[in-house]
Parts: structure tokens; sequence; C-alpha cells
């Protein structure tokens, strides 16, 4: 469906005259006022994840801030997560979405498959930038949380992610 067919199917529905350019304008008005700014996001997500992971439940969480203490990366990995790498870490699959979220900031989601043969999440990130250094940082983090290696694991062709170890 197209922008100019969604105007005109909401203006219908809901006896409406907007236009694709004023409907762009109020949706990121409403996103801003229903969500926040994506500044103040990351901030409650940072501190959500501290919380969780200080509430003695189990799981891994870190962030790496630059000198003004601005997001850079992070990692998290809940109890639950934590639990499904002791289990099912025969193959993991590491992909990652560019820019796809309000941050503009590649998401790096890790996935494995339980012995039902159904997709599981195993951890994810944020990062600044798909360099091998934000990758380096990432596995390492990865690998001291669930201190061992999976036997296999599947990534695409994106030569910064398989450079990261």
């Amino acid at each position: 469906m197209s922008p100019n067919d969604l105007t005109s199917h909401i203006n219908k529905t809901f006896h409406t005259n907007f236009e694709v350019y004023k409907m762009k304008y109020k949706v990121e008005k409403y996103l801003q006022t229903a969500f926040g700014k994506p500044e103040e996001d990351a901030f409650k997500f940072v501190e959500l994840a501290r919380n969780e992971i200080n509430s003695g439940n189990g799981g891994f969480f870190a962030v790496e801030k630059d000198d003004n203490q601005k997001f850079l990366k992070s990692i998290y990995i809940s109890a639950v997560m934590m639990t499904y790498s002791n289990f099912f870490l025969d193959i993991v699959i590491i992909d990652t979405t560019y820019k796809r979220n309000r941050f503009s900031l590649p998401l790096v989601n890790v996935i494995g498959i339980n012995n039902l043969g159904q997709n599981i999440l195993l951890a994810f990130g944020l990062l600044n930038d798909e360099t091998t250094l934000s990758y380096e940082w990432f596995f390492k983090n990865l690998k001291m949380a669930w201190n061992k290696n999976p036997l296999n694991i599947i990534t695409d062709d994106c030569a910064e992610l398989q450079q990261g170890n």
C-alpha cells in the first residue's frame, strides 16, 4: 500500500482530510509526545537494564558512554536469556538491523534455537556504529557473560561483524 493509498484510507475511515506530508508531521509529533525523546528513552533503557541486573535475578548488562556521558553501545542479557545460553549455544545466529529504530542505532540480535526448533533471544545490543571495534566490544562482553563459546555462529556477509570475533 502506498503512502497516498494509506492516507486516502485513513481519511475515508476517520472522516479527515489529511495530506501525506501532514500525516508524517502528525505521526512524528505523536511519537515525540507519546514516547519522549530518543535521548530520554536511551537513558530510561540504561536505568531499567541496570535495575534489572542489580535486582539479583541474574543476567548481564554493559554500556559504554563517551566523556560527555553520551550513549555509545550496550549489550543486554536478561536472566531468562542467560538460562537459555546454558543450554542452547549449538547454533547461534547474529544479525544486525541497520538504523531501523528511533535511535538510528544498529540493533544486534543474538538468536539461538531451542530443542523444539524455536528461535529464542539470547542477547541484544545497540551500537553507535558497525565497525570492527564495536563488534569486538560486543563479542568481548558476550563471551564474558556466557563464559563459553557457541559451537556454530551464523552471520550475514557483514565483514565488520565477522571480523569482530
